[in-house]
């Protein structure tokens, strides 16, 4: 047992008073009268019974009325409460979110919000237990619910900062989660961070129920100066045989202060390339071109650095460029003639720059299996089943990755053996160059090959006359991209294994439309082309927190060691997530070609470079539904929280009421029976 207010137990010195009562009572003698006291010799009265007690009932029941009231005043309660209060979850719940996302690196950011964090360490009391949460982009728990200080203290000593961006919504959904399974009376979360504006969007669905306190701890620093390398772009012109590529970098000043000379300079394969100076205004960007450099390996890597501040992360920025290798492609068309068949669209793939096509062309009767091979896609313009596709060549090719563009006109054919190649049935062909002829009346915008067509103004296919056409009976697993005006199947695609191939149901020259001569043709022929090569433009560089598959990235499936830019090897074969800001070299394992090395440049969320802070209380009252309960140098110490724990405990118990009421009813006792001894000894 103990006890809330102890002083009173001073009051127990009171219990004398009623022994003193006892031992020092005089009782009342009876008066005899007499005439006259002259001959009386006064002799000093003694009386032995004046000095011992004689009513041991009224005694006790003085002394424990006395007991029972000074003990209810020191309110008393049982410690074993407390003790098992702590084994179903502590007295109190805390999880502290500590932020270490990139912003967090910005000047004493980092150190200010680890000295948060030890703060709330110590606040905790005996039989707390607090959870330790690491948050950026995504959250996860660092150290599990525990009272145990020390550990706690080494994990927030141990912690970094990271080069993920901010996200507020998991980790609040993370705490809400941990303190919903708590059975501790008192729930709480601190949130240490700069709290940065771009972390929250307002739409997260983080709702903590009544009584949850959410503590903000801010660190950030008031109109934080900030310069910034956001993106680079490249121009690339060809020189002596050669490729040359001119860098853009452009420069951002995220502070209110005018920036006047901050060095840019551009580093390739570690070789300084040019340093420039430049002026940017507050909260203002600008532009940097440097020098060209010539393309001369598989992969350049390269880096662009602006200035010096307290944020170092955003001022490089690393990128990777290669050389522009073209797409393969075979045209199969029926050969020499008076009207050139695939002139249109040779022409047409010939403009493109992005990507470049080196195509081929070829008559039907000079194909062989080996000419399949390394093409990107295989385009049969208006010809007959080349032989050379038959028994399963042409479909090996397409399952393989292979992409393949069939261009139905008069002449083109179709064996059953194949059909399982072919999206739907090649019917007779429809002529309609007595009237108008046919346009096409629905495209699928959804698709990639007419996305670019979704917006006002930017291709009108109805100007397009097509006069024949040939009917198609797509299968069920099929997809219809686009139908002409009378319901039928203008151009249809069917999945092959790793391929894919499209039917268009009329040719691709001036034969049968006038469609070759529109300005929708242009882009419809590369759309094709890019869609069924599988085409994706090499990136430059990555974000972090972005993944990349490993196999997609190298096209091919051996095994690969990954080397992050901290120096790690890792082995990887498929997904690999970018959680490090630097560039990561992807080297075959095994004594593989060097030359099959793949690079990969990775850069924070520009989102991050922007450290304009949030005010916390909008941030707590969208999640708590009201502000902040207390500020931030309001968290309780040790002793603070361990006396709420007394008093939590003391509150619960409360039984100090019956000691009061029974000390009462015993000093209310003790007046009757006192009253009826001293009337029953005045008549004795």
């Amino acid at each position: 047992m103990a006890f809330l207010t102890p002083f009173f137990l001073v009051g127990l010195s009171a219990l004398a008073i009623p022994v003193l009562i006892h031992l020092i009572q005089r009782e009342r003698k009876r008066v005899i009268q007499f005439p006259s006291l002259m001959f009386v010799q006064r002799i000093p009265y003694q009386s032995v019974r004046r000095r011992r007690i004689r009513h041991w009932a009224l005694l006790m029941m003085r002394c424990a009325a006395l007991l029972l009231i000074v003990l209810a005043f020191a309110r008393p309660f049982l410690k074993q409460d407390i003790a098992a209060a702590a084994a179903i979850g502590g007295m109190r719940e805390i999880v502290i979110l500590l932020d270490h996302s990139a912003s967090m690196g910005y000047g004493d950011h980092w150190q200010k919000a680890k000295a948060a964090a030890h703060e709330a360490v110590r606040s905790l009391g005996n039989n707390d237990k607090a959870t330790l949460v690491l948050f950026s982009r995504n959250a996860e728990e660092s150290m599990r619910a525990t009272s145990d200080r020390a550990r706690l203290d080494v994990a927030i000593d141990n912690s970094k900062v990271d080069a993920d961006s901010t996200r507020y919504g998991p980790a609040l959904k993370l705490a809400e989660s941990i303190l919903l399974r708590s059975n501790a009376r008192r729930r709480e979360t601190i949130l240490v961070s700069d709290f940065q504006r771009a972390g929250w969007t307002g739409s997260e669905d983080v709702h903590f129920p009544d009584g949850y306190v959410v503590t903000p701890v801010s660190v950030a620093t008031p109109n934080a100066d900030n310069i910034a390398v956001p993106s680079v772009t490249f121009a690339r012109a060809a020189f002596s045989g050669t490729e040359r590529v001119t860098v853009t970098a452009g420069i951002a000043n995220r502070g209110a202060t005018p920036q006047a000379d901050v060095p840019v300079s551009l580093d390739v394969a570690g070789l300084p390339i040019q340093t420039q100076h430049v002026k940017v205004g507050a909260n203002a960007a600008t532009s940097v071109t440097f020098t060209q450099f010539t393309l001369d390996k598989p992969i350049v890597k390269g880096t662009v650095r602006a200035g010096s501040d307290q944020m170092p992360a955003d001022n490089t920025f690393h990128f990777t460029v290669s050389p522009a290798a073209p797409v393969s492609l075979l045209v199969v068309d029926g050969g020499a003639g008076d009207h050139d068949s695939s002139l249109y669209l040779t022409k047409a793939l010939a403009i493109s720059t992005a990507p470049t096509f080196q195509t081929d062309v070829m008559p039907v009767v000079r194909v062989s299996p080996a000419n399949f091979e390394k093409r990107a896609v295989v385009i049969l313009n208006d010809v007959a089943f080349p032989p050379a596709a038959a028994n399963g060549a042409l479909k090996q090719y397409v399952e393989r990755g292979g992409g393949l563009l069939i261009a139905a006109g008069e002449h083109t054919t179709w064996p059953q053996g194949e059909k399982d190649l072919l999206p739907g049935t090649l019917g007779p062909t429809v002529d309609r160059t007595a009237g108008r002829g046919a346009t096409l009346g629905f495209l699928d915008h959804s698709h990639f090959v007419f996305e670019i067509f979704k917006a006002a103004r930017s291709g009108d296919f109805s100007a397009a006359q097509i006069y024949r056409y040939r009917r198609i009976d797509v299968a069920p697993g099929d997809r219809v991209l686009a139908r002409f005006d009378d319901g039928a199947v203008a151009a249809a695609e069917r999945k092959v294994g790793a391929g894919r191939v499209i039917v268009w149901a009329s040719a691709l020259d001036d034969s049968y439309s006038d469609l070759p001569k529109k300005p929708v043709y242009l882009p419809l022929v590369h759309q094709l082309v890019k869609y069924l090569a599988q085409f994706e433009a090499p990136r430059a560089w990555q974000t972090v927190g972005q993944v990349v598959d490993v196999q997609s990235l190298t096209k091919s499936r051996a095994n690969w060691v990954v080397v992050t830019p901290s120096g790690k090897r890792v082995p990887q074969s498929g997904p690999l997530e970018l959680d490090e800001q630097g560039v990561y070299e992807v080297r075959p394992t095994g004594g593989a070609d060097a030359f099959a090395a793949q690079a990969i440049a990775v850069n924070i969320d520009p989102a991050e470079e922007d450290l304009t802070p949030i005010d916390p209380a909008e941030l707590v009252a969208a999640v708590t539904g009201h502000a902040a309960a207390a500020p931030a140098s309001a968290l309780p110490t040790a002793a603070e929280a361990e006396q709420f724990d007394i008093k939590e405990a003391e509150r619960k118990q409360s039984f100090w009421w019956y000691l009061l009421v029974t000390g009462l009813l015993l000093l209310a006792a003790e007046t009757v029976v006192s009253n009826r001894l001293s009337q029953s000894e005045k008549f004795l």
